[in-house]
């Protein structure tokens, strides 16, 4: 099994599908794609010395998303 920050391969695929079924039920607008990579890069920069990257990393995903998807 691969691990990321003690977190096992299969402890994601559990926690995207679950994260999944509450987007589903909740909020299906969200794009599913979107909610995968901000969940990868928490698990890939999960130690605490890595947070700052983590929300530099996600800030840019959700930064990108909007550009292509929201119109002002």
């Amino acid at each position: 099994m691969s691990e990321v920050s003690g977190i096992t391969a299969d402890e994601t695929a559990d926690l995207v599908a679950t994260v999944e079924e509450v987007r589903k039920a909740g909020f299906p607008g969200l794009d599913k794609r979107l909610v995968e990579d901000i969940l990868n890069v928490q698990r890939r920069y999960a130690d605490a010395k890595d947070r700052a990257e983590a929300r530099k990393v996600t800030e840019q995903i959700v930064n990108q998303w909007v550009a292509a998807n929201v119109q002002v």
